[in-house]
């Protein structure tokens, strides 16, 4: 059983999952106007209405046809939401009911228009993924010409440049696309019938829009899109399942380049094919490690080659392998190639290799199961003809190093003379056969190739016939037996080399791949440990540095200074003036502008002294990465690499981007909710207290020979209760900006306890002259290093607490004791106690509770929150808990030393 491809079985879990969390899209896809996507959907409605689905309809388009509107009888329908615009009422859906129906599924109609000004969202689509995040399944309807990608093409095929648009994403994640489709002639009757617009709208769209040539381009589009996401989802579920069969749902070109001529032909037939069945095309070189270097001439033309690849819009796959048939037809099954474009050259066959040696192209016809071949023939002068590996193999082959020959040598003569110690100690002669098969296995084993060890098997034949066997130093051969001992053991000797080579080249060709699967994998885990874009940037010019042994400079997009930063990492300070200078700048901001590769190698620019690659995030470009070019040139397995790495800058930087993007939406979502609880406490919280004194204020004036001084004195001391609660909600603000901007400076000196509680109490004696206060502290004098007027502030702040929420007979206690490395204050009073369910939010800014006050006085919650901040400025703690019988204990501790 074939191991399931654990990318695309990632995908279809991860799909699934997703899924699962939210609710389901179908899509009436349609080609135009008219072909029944909305009364297919309300016949769909109706279905699930049957079946006890609670379904309701949330917006739908009627155009005034009378089909549609019979449809929407009989189905519930919510009301609409209207929004003036210039004078103007419009009509649009209302997200916010719909979400508070919370039906089961839901039908909003266009999914691609455009929301009025003044509704949460600017699009529809905005609109209904908000829907499915609560996990409501929509059903709606779009037609092809407002797909994002085909939007160049809709304007090139109608001569009509369509405004709205949604991306392609909504329709790769839908759950079902259901294709509405009707021939162009029905549809075109339908159009003339005035089925379909009104007469005003008719006339345009038929002299714009509603042409038969127009439509049947459409119609195409929306099948081809239609075909596209079947086939994506019948990828992931072969591949997941461990399936190599292709299964071609739609085409997929994979075009076979080599360091011939022929393969620019190759490729442009390839594209061709590509661009008519609107396909993708891949272009694939595989190179066997085991070959010696290509010729200057080769590797040139095989980079001419890549590149017209890449002009021709194709995806560049460079593979390591011996066996190319094998190696071809593996890719093919895990892409779903359904069509392999080779090459031939003409050539002259020898008979020999016409009956018994087969070439590249025909064991591909032999082994390729579901996959078309297209061999493409190629007559080129024989001078420009590369040489193929058929061809240069036996000639590689047969060359020998002088250090194999060494190697060969020096084996054979240690076995040789192995083996005439055991001949002479008696052993018996199949001893020595194996002992020259042994020197035969070494031999293959140190050397390179094929042909040494060959070599040394009929050696090592010549010398056991000369040497071990009757008669004795001759070639002669009494005994017949011999000879076919000898001429086995010379074909053993073959076989063992011929495998050990194999076996050999297997090794340098899995240790490749290895390399570069290892590569990928530390790529992929150097960037997951970084959390700062300066961080991944760095780390990504180190990782092209090392890989590529060159000067590496990277250009990012800086929005303080509104221009491109630079980062660099530097091997050779000779060329660093060269290659930072102007001109290159000037280089790198043409890549940021254009998104393009430019530079050394290539047709844009190619007099730069470097190589120059955007890199691309998900909405705009980030960056650039610039590769210096003096030297040796950017070949394409250097590509691979730039383009590995910058692909996971790309999501690094992304991810960084994402990250201040929400923190800043946090810190103005907390900031909005900072100022409106300001504007609480001054809207009531400061309103309440002046009303008071105004009021007071108001009635000594206009009645002060009326009424006698025991009144005004009671008035005036709720003046002045009022004012001092006003000062301590200014000093309690102030205080909470000082902390908000980090100002909150804590000096600390050795301060007496006593001296702090006494000062803290006469700030509030007026407050306290009603109520029962013990005050239990030990005997010893304490000093504790503290900033005395922030802890008289937490003190106040506790005991007024405590007074507002007890009773009339108040009672509160404060205590100090030891505790440990600590000095513990604690301030108990009688009150009602603090609720279980609202202890942990207690020390939370603005957190005011649910007791309200006879004077209907409410807090602005920053008391308790400000003496957890000066505690915790002070390497404390503070905590609250509620007594055995009644009230609470506020405590907090401080360190006995700084």
């Amino acid at each position: 059983m074939n191991r399931p491809d654990p990318e695309s079985l990632l995908s279809k879990l991860n799909s699934e999952e997703e899924k699962s969390k939210r609710g389901k899209l179908k899509i009436f896809f349609g080609y135009a106007a008219g072909v029944g996507k909305t009364y297919s959907m309300l016949e769909s409605a109706h279905t699930l209405k049957e079946n006890g689905v609670d379904v309701v309809v949330g917006y739908v388009e009627q155009h005034s046809r009378k089909e549609t509107l019979a449809l929407i009888d009989g189905l519930e329908v919510l009301d609409i939401k209207e929004v003036k615009y210039k004078n103007i009422v419009l009509k649009e859906f209302n997200l916010d009911l719909a979400l508070k129906r919370n039906p089961e599924v839901i039908l909003v109609d266009e999914l691609a228009h455009t929301n009025a000004k003044g509704c949460r969202h600017a699009k529809r689509w905005q609109d209904i993924e908000e829907l499915l995040m609560a996990g409501i399944d929509v059903y709606t309807t779009v037609n092809v010409q407002h797909l994002e990608s085909l939007n160049d093409i809709i304007e090139i095929v109608t001569n009509v440049c369509v405004k709205e648009t949604i991306p392609d994403k909504i329709i790769d994640l839908s759950s079902q696309l259901e294709l509405i489709d009707v021939e162009p002639d029905v549809l075109l009757e339908r159009f003339n019938q005035g089925k379909i617009y009104k007469k005003e709208q008719a006339i345009r769209a038929q002299e714009n829009f509603f042409t038969k040539d127009n439509l049947i381009a459409l119609r195409e589009l929306a099948l081809r899109k239609t075909a596209q996401k079947v086939n994506k989802e019948v990828e992931i579920t072969r591949l997941s399942k461990g399936k190599e069969i292709v299964i071609p749902t739609s085409e997929t070109i994979l075009a076979c380049v080599s360091p011939s001529p022929s393969s620019q032909k190759i490729l442009r037939t390839a594209s061709r094919i590509s661009q008519a069945s609107l396909s993708k095309l891949i272009a694939i070189h595989i190179k066997n490690p085991s070959q010696k270097e290509m010729s200057k001439e080769a590797k040139k033309q095989l980079e001419n080659n890549l590149e017209l690849a890449k002009k021709l819009g194709a995806e560049i796959v460079l593979l390591h392998g011996d066996n190319m048939v094998e190696d071809i037809l593996r890719f093919a099954k895990m892409r779903n190639v359904t069509k392999i474009i080779i090459g031939r050259n003409h050539r002259t066959h020898s008979i020999f290799s016409k009956f018994v040696k087969k070439d590249i192209v025909d064991k591909l016809i032999d082994e390729a199961d579901y996959i078309d071949i297209h061999v493409i023939p190629y007559k080129g002068r024989s001078s420009n003809r590369y040489i193929t590996k058929n061809e240069s193999s036996l000639i590689s082959k047969i060359k020998v190093s002088s250090l194999d020959i060494i190697k060969l040598l020096c084996i054979t003569i240690v076995v040789t003379v192995i083996s005439s110690v055991l001949k002479y100690m008696g052993f018996i002669q199949e001893n020595i056969y194996l002992i020259y098969i042994l020197g035969v296995a070494l031999v293959s084993v140190v050397t390179k190739g094929y042909t040494a060890g060959i070599i040394s098997s009929v050696i090592n034949v010549i010398l056991l016939n000369y040497l071990f066997t009757e008669p004795f130093y001759t070639l002669d051969i009494d005994d017949p037996n011999h000879i076919i001992t000898l001429v086995v053991f010379c074909i053993v000797g073959i076989i063992t080399s011929t495998l050990t080579s194999i076996i050999q080249q297997q090794v340098e060709i899995y240790s490749k791949r290895e390399q570069n699967t290892h590569m990928l994998y530390e790529i992929n885990r150097s960037f997951l440990r970084l959390s700062n874009k300066e961080e991944i940037i760095k780390k990504g010019l180190e990782l092209l540095s090392v890989g590529l042994d060159k000067n590496v400079v990277c250009y990012i997009k800086d929005k303080k200074q509104k221009e491109l930063k630079l980062y660099k990492n530097i091997k050779n300070k000779e060329n660093e003036e060269i290659f930072i200078s102007e001109s290159e700048k000037a280089v790198a901001k043409w890549v940021f502008n254009n998104s393009t590769i430019a530079g050394n190698g290539t047709a844009t620019l190619p007099g730069s002294r470097g190589f120059y690659m955007p890199i691309i995030g998900m909405n705009e470009t980030l960056g650039v990465i610039g590769i210096s070019s003096l030297g040796k040139k950017i070949d394409n397995e250097d590509i691979c690499l730039i383009e590995a790495v910058i692909a996971q800058m790309a999501i690094s930087i992304d991810r960084e981007i994402l990250a201040e993007v929400q923190k800043e939406a946090s810190l103005e979502i907390e900031s909005e909710r900072l100022r409106s609880s300001l504007l609480r406490a001054i809207s009531h919280d400061l309103r309440t207290p002046l009303a008071g004194i105004s009021g007071a204020v108001s009635t000594i004036i206009k009645n002060k020979d009326a009424i006698n001084e025991s009144i005004i004195d009671e008035l005036l001391h709720g003046v002045f209760e009022d004012t001092q609660w006003l000062i301590r909600l200014v000093e309690n603000l102030l205080s909470m900006t000082r902390i908000d901007e980090g100002k909150l400076e804590v000096k600390k000196n050795p301060e007496m306890i006593e001296e702090v509680i006494s000062e803290a109490l006469s700030h509030i004696k007026k407050r306290i002259q009603y109520i029962k206060l013990k005050i239990d502290i030990p005997n010893e004098i304490l000093f504790v290093p503290m900033d005395a007027k922030l802890i008289e502030q937490v003190l106040i702040n506790l005991i007024d607490n405590a007074i507002k929420y007890s009773k009339e007979e108040c009672e509160i206690n404060i205590k100090v004791y030891e505790e440990g490395e600590y000095i513990a204050f604690e301030v108990k009073d009688n009150g009602p106690g603090v609720c279980e369910n609202v202890i942990d939010n207690i020390f939370d800014r603005f957190f005011t509770g649910e007791i309200k006050y006879s004077d209907s006085r409410k807090g602005v919650g920053l008391g308790l929150s400000i003496c957890k901040s000066i505690i915790n400025a002070h390497k404390g703690d503070i905590s609250v808990k509620n007594n055995k019988d009644k009230g609470a204990t506020f405590k907090f501790i401080l360190p006995k030393e700084d």
